[in-house]
């Protein structure tokens, strides 16, 4: 019979330490920015704008993914137009229209630190659209279809922006507006009060997409789509950002915080990996080998698997009926069971056994059996037994 062995302790305590060294390193190097994609215009999930998209492709609107600073989209409208007049010096030059899909709901005072090119953009008169402006919740329902001219539009959030006076206001209800035009320092701005107005999950939602699509395109001119705001970077941002393509780039602009687990992980995991420790290393000294225990152990192992019981039951009881003769003092020649019963009978201090049925049992027939039956033999070896009763 044999049996799996069970792990080595030691082994199993690096294995768990390792674990929670990989899970915390994941947890605390995640980026921080998860819902990034919410908003772009690749994302195909349902907070994404990928079917909105194509959907202004199909109708030959001119709209275009931007993934520079829009610093360098001011630039290059600027260039372009260089050769003639400025859009100031011409006003019936056709604007640019600028679409922001925030990741998220943000308050009007952090928009100018995220979308830090915003004044720049409204003075040179070009237009924005940001969708995900956060305004105070009001007891409206949480999901509601509301009333436009491009048709129903259904909205999922109870935000409303209900401040006095209200300016351009194209969608609302009677807690207040969700799409309206603020005039800020620089200049008006087309605001949404839900980052999810055009969302893929409202792909089934005609008057979402149409509405999105009047918003951008009633001035006429380009749409351009800020896909920097969500990550996405071109091969020259990038190079700009870096000044470097090599590992000194990544280094660069990777935080410092970042790095130090890094290498403190890698550390770690080296040690735990070769755990040595310091000092000279020990020679472990050589196991003595006991010859006769190897071999009953092998013989063991090779009638197990052989399944032969018979065997096993003959030899184990041959041995114990001449010990119990040694113990009674009858000698070493084999004796009738009946013979041995009468002298373990004739001792006051043994128990009552039938050894016939111990000492010629039949031939078990699982390992159950056996079991039991060494369990019944081993009955025999009574306290104090020493060789002799």
């Amino acid at each position: 019979m044999t049996r799996s062995l069970p792990l080595n302790r030691r082994t199993l305590i690096l294995a768990v330490l390792a674990l929670a060294l990989l899970l915390g390193l994941l947890l605390v190097t995640a980026p921080a920015t998860s819902r990034s994609d919410s908003g772009s215009t690749w994302h195909r999930g349902p907070a994404g704008y990928s079917a909105w998209y194509e959907s202004l492709e199909q109708q030959g609107v001119t709209v275009q993914r931007w993934q520079r600073p829009v610093d360098d989209l001011l630039q290059q409208i600027g260039e372009a137009e260089e050769a003639t007049v400025t859009l100031i010096q011409n006003p019936s030059a056709t604007p640019e229209t600028l679409v922001a899909v925030l990741p998220g709901f943000i308050d009007e005072p952090s928009l100018s630190a995220l979308l830090p090119w915003m004044p720049d953009w409204l003075e040179a008169g070009h237009r924005l659209v940001i969708l995900g402006v956060k305004v105070p919740a009001t007891a409206a329902p949480f999901s509601q279809t509301l009333t436009s001219e491009a048709g129903p539009v259904k909205i999922d959030t109870r935000r409303r922006f209900s401040q006095e006076p209200k300016q351009g206001v194209t969608l609302e209800d009677e807690y207040g507006a969700v799409v309206w035009q603020q005039t800020l320092e620089s200049g008006p701005v087309t605001m949404v009060a839900t980052p999810h107005l055009a969302a893929n999950a409202y792909s089934n939602q005609p008057g979402n997409f149409a509405l999105m699509t009047e918003l951008v395109t009633s001035a006429g001119g380009r749409v351009w789509v800020d896909e920097y705001l969500h990550g996405y970077r071109d091969q020259e941002a990038i190079a700009a950002e870096t000044n470097t393509d090599n590992w000194l780039g990544y280094l660069a602009r990777t935080p410092l915080l970042i790095l130090v687990i890094q290498a403190l992980g890698v550390t770690l995991l080296a040690l735990l990996a070769l755990n040595r420790r310091l000092g000279q290393r020990q020679t472990l000294p050589v196991p003595q080998v006991d010859n006769s225990w190897a071999y009953i152990q092998a013989l063991a192992g090779v009638l197990y698997k052989a399944n032969s019981h018979d065997f096993v039951v003959q030899t184990l009881s041959q041995a114990e009926r001449i010990r119990l003769q040694k113990s009674l003092g009858l000698g070493n020649t084999l004796l009738p069971v009946e013979q041995l019963q009468a002298a373990w009978e004739a001792q006051p201090t043994l128990p009552t056994t039938d050894l016939a049925a111990i000492l010629n049992p039949p031939i078990p027939k699982g390992e159950s059996q056996l079991r039991d039956w060494l369990k019944r033999l081993q009955s025999l070896h009574y306290p104090g037994d020493t060789g002799r009763p």
